[in-house]
């Protein structure tokens, strides 16, 4: 059996976990740290996600799909993510957000996985864990001055 490779980040803020939420779900925060994407869904578990970045003409691309599996306000969100990427048709991970409560704040913790079984494992398991690392700081900064 494959040892399971998640991606794992964890993130204690000091701010709420309606403020972390917000910014988990709401389009116009999810821009300022998902590479100028915006989150569409309608949060009915099931129902498609997109991340979706708009250019400055008015044209979309449409980056990742995925669907929702999960929604418990202020605790947890769950994906699906449909991989597009040539060589990973067909593939599947999940995104995960857990926000639970921490000293002065909240721990945000963010998983996607399980790659193990994808080709070149290991190269998308360090990949992704690259692109958590990438987003941090701007995830960190949007949940602070959320207003």
């Amino acid at each position: 059996m494959k040892k399971p490779l998640w991606a794992v980040l964890e993130l204690p803020l000091k701010t709420t976990k309606e403020s972390v939420w917000s910014v988990l779900t709401e389009p116009k925060y999810t821009m300022q740290y998902m590479y100028n994407c915006a989150l569409q869904c309608n949060w009915e578990i099931g129902d498609k996600v997109e991340w979706v970045e708009t250019h400055d003409d008015g044209a979309t691309i449409i980056h990742v799909v995925g669907e929702l599996l999960e929604y418990t306000p202020y605790r947890i969100l769950r994906f699906s993510i449909s991989h597009k990427r040539a060589g990973l048709k067909g593939q599947y991970s999940e995104l995960r957000f857990r926000i639970i409560p921490h000293t002065e704040g909240v721990l945000l913790t963010i998983e996607q996985g399980d790659f193990s079984s994808f080709p070149k494992a290991k190269e998308i398991h360090a990949e992704c864990q690259r692109g958590w690392l990438y987003v941090q700081q701007d995830l960190k900064k949007t949940c602070l001055n959320y207003t």
